[in-house]
Order: structure tokens, then C-alpha cells, then sequence
């Protein structure tokens, strides 16, 4: 399918200049009507429903910005993310503590506010695209949510998106919006419940079987690693080393020695003594430590932070904890966590099914969803040749 209804270069021209909005539309897009601004399955996305979105985000973006206070004021107005985004950084300074107004620098709002807006398209096309292709899983699911189910939730709607309902006045006159679009996305949201509950009615049923599976692939994490306890001193150079080493060997306390010999402030204080478990210490020392035998000394070790002499006085085997210890809490973990996996790779499912069947206009494609999004640019800024 052309994505151009007309010659390449007259579209491109349309699109760039601004003419008209039902003329530009007609030619910046493949396979949509002029008033569409995505199609879902044949099923089109108008720029009217856009609009709203839009309006609908415009509000959220403007509650965030102001720390929820939106609807706080006397005449409240949304506020304009365009550039230079006066209006958004006045906002945001307005709203930051007192404690970090030295933060709020100029640039540092200006950041902020150019991440509201570009959220702003994306989101509202996004949110758009979610409602059919939830309303459409909905239908091939037969599940349906009723205009009492609506009202049951309307009134923590009002809450979670303007504050309450002696907000909803205010809402209506700053946005232009009816409670048509609040009650929208109560509706969405009960689908959305209703969805994830049947796709992951039977991932919380974990037989023995999951879970002593569960178990094996994991074991390491339930398993003690081996530790070693011993003495330790720690020399500048070999020759030392040598003589602590003798001095141990002779009789001497590796307490009395280390105090003669060490320059590990640290062990030097306890008498030498150092428990060893493996990724802890110098590779070196380590490697010498897990290969003596209980009561050898060994050394000199040569390390970068000198010469270790070592003796090994106690040998702790690795352990694993038995699976009956675990068991219990084991089910009780994948029955958790196995419905988050199923709505998970539910998820990615359906959104790798619907993006196939999704056509954004261009200009309203930047969302995942959109079949043909386009492709970020991840390769490294190359250096200018020399």
C-alpha cells in the first residue's frame, strides 16, 4: 500500500507548511480517512477523540506540574507545554519547596517542562489505542463491564484524576470535558481488571511439582557457601613474610606474630583472625586460603597489597537448605509471582498482535503500539574525521 495518496513531493510540502487541517491529514498518512489519525483493525481513531485525549492529558500533565494544586486555584487554567514554555516553568517553580529552589534553576525547569511535553502526543495516542484494542480483547473474551459497575468506581475516579468531585466544575471548565471521559476510563480500567483475571485464573495454581522445579533451577540461592576461618599476616615484602611464616611454624601465637609482622591495621588488632568466603578477598589469597588443608600454614602469597602468610583453622562446608524447609514459602512465592509472569507475557502478546494490525498518521506515530513507529536511532554519534 502507497503511504502517499498523491505525488511524493506535493505531500511532503502539505505536511511542512500548514495548510488546512482536513488537507493535511489527507496526504500525511496511508490507508486513513482525512479526519483519522490511526486505524485499528479497520477500525479508525478520529482526530475529535484526539483531541480530547489530548485534553484529558493536558489536564494530568498540568496537575503534575503544579503538584496536584491545579484545582486549587480560584480560576484555574491548564497550562501551555509549548515552547519557551513560560507558562510550564512558572508553574513547576512555582511548585517546587522552598528547601530546593536553588535546584530550580532555569535550564533544570526547562527540562522538566520539555519532558511534559513530549509525552503529551504520545500519550494521548497511546491511551487511545489501549481503549480499542482493550474494548476489542474485551469482546473476543465476552467480557463486559455495566454502567452500575461504572458507578461503583466513579467516585475513586474523581479522586485519583482531579482531586474529588467538588472538582469536577473546575475540570469540566478548564478542559472543555465532559464526565463522559472520567467515566471512559473507569471503564477501561474494570475491562482491563476483568482481562487480567481470566488470564491469570489458573497461573496461581502451583502443583509440588512447579515448585521442586522452582527449587532446582535455583538451588544456589538457597545453598551456604563454603567458609574458612584462619589467621592471616600481612607483610611488604617476601623477606618478612618468610620469618612470620617461621615464627608461626616455631610455636609462636599468630597473635604475637601478626602484632610484629602486620600491616593490615585491621587484623593486626584481632590477633590475625579472618573469615574467608569466596569473591571477598584477593584472588590470590583466596585461591591459597580454599586450598590449604585445616592447620596448614602457607604463604609467602604475593598479592598488590603485599605478601600474606595464612594458616586455616577451621573448614565450614557449603550447605544447601533442604527443599521440604522451603517448600512452604516457595509455593507461596510463584503463586505471586506466576500471574504477574502470565499477565506479563499476556501482555507482550497482544501488544505484538495489535501493532500489526495498527497504522498511526504520520506525526502521531511515535507510540509502541503504532505498527509503523519509527525506528530509533541508537548507533553512537560517530567523531568528525580529523
Amino acid at each position: 500500500m502507497s503511504r502517499h495518496t498523491r505525488p511524493l513531493k506535493t505531500a511532503l510540502v502539505a505536511c511542512a507548511i500548514g495548510v488546512p487541517a482536513a488537507a493535511a491529514l489527507a496526504g500525511c498518512g496511508g490507508g486513513l480517512s482525512a479526519d483519522a489519525v490511526a486505524k485499528v483493525d479497520g477500525t479508525e481513531i478520529t482526530k475529535a477523540a484526539y483531541d480530547k485525549a489530548e485534553k484529558f492529558i493536558l489536564v494530568q500533565a498540568s496537575q503534575q506540574a503544579t503538584q496536584g494544586s491545579l484545582f486549587k486555584e480560584a480560576q484555574p487554567k491548564l497550562i501551555s507545554f509549548k515552547p519557551p514554555y513560560t507558562d510550564c516553568t512558572a508553574a513547576v517553580k512555582k511548585s517546587v519547596p522552598k528547601a530546593q529552589q536553588k535546584q530550580a534553576t532555569p535550564a533544570a525547569l526547562k527540562q522538566v517542562c520539555e519532558s511534559y511535553a513530549q509525552q503529551i502526543k504520545p500519550g494521548a495516542v497511546g491511551s487511545l489505542l489501549q481503549q480499542q484494542i482493550v474494548k476489542e480483547e474485551a469482546e473476543k473474551e465476552k467480557i463486559s463491564v455495566s454502567d452500575k459497575d461504572v458507578d461503583k468506581q466513579y467516585q475513586q475516579a474523581l479522586t485519583q484524576y482531579i482531586g474529588g468531585k467538588q472538582n469536577l466544575a473546575k475540570f469540566k471548565q478548564v478542559s472543555g470535558l465532559g464526565e463522559d471521559v472520567l467515566r471512559d476510563q473507569v471503564r477501561t480500567q474494570l475491562l482491563v481488571q476483568k482481562l487480567q483475571e481470566k488470564v491469570t485464573k489458573d497461573a496461581s495454581k502451583v502443583s509440588d511439582a512447579d515448585v521442586k522445579a522452582f527449587y532446582e533451577k535455583n538451588k544456589s540461592t538457597y545453598t551456604q557457601p563454603e567458609t574458612r576461618e584462619g589467621h592471616i599476616v600481612l607483610t611488604k615484602t617476601e623477606a618478612q613474610a618468610e620469618k612470620a611464616k617461621k615464627a608461626v611454624e616455631d610455636g609462636q601465637s599468630f597473635a604475637s606474630v601478626a602484632k610484629r609482622y602486620s600491616i593490615d591495621s585491621t587484623t593486626k588488632k584481632n590477633g590475625g583472625k579472618l573469615t574467608f568466603q569466596k569473591g571477598q578477598q584477593e584472588a590470590a589469597l583466596e585461591k591459597a586460603a580454599f586450598a590449604a588443608k585445616k592447620g596448614d600454614v602457607a604463604g609467602p602469597i604475593k598479592t598488590e597489597s603485599g605478601y600474606y602468610v595464612v594458616q586455616i583453622d577451621k573448614i565450614t562446608p557449603s550447605k544447601t537448605v533442604p527443599f521440604d524447609q522451603v517448600k512452604a514459602v516457595l509455593k507461596q512465592q510463584l503463586q505471586q509471582t506466576k500471574p504477574q509472569e502470565a499477565w506479563s507475557k499476556w501482555g507482550e502478546r497482544i501488544t505484538k498482535e495489535w501493532k500489526a494490525k495498527t497504522e498511526c498518521r504520520d506525526g502521531y506515530n511515535d507510540v509502541e503500539l503504532c505498527g509503523n513507529q519509527p525506528k530509533k536511532d541508537t548507533t553512537a554519534a560517530q567523531p568528525a574525521a580529523q
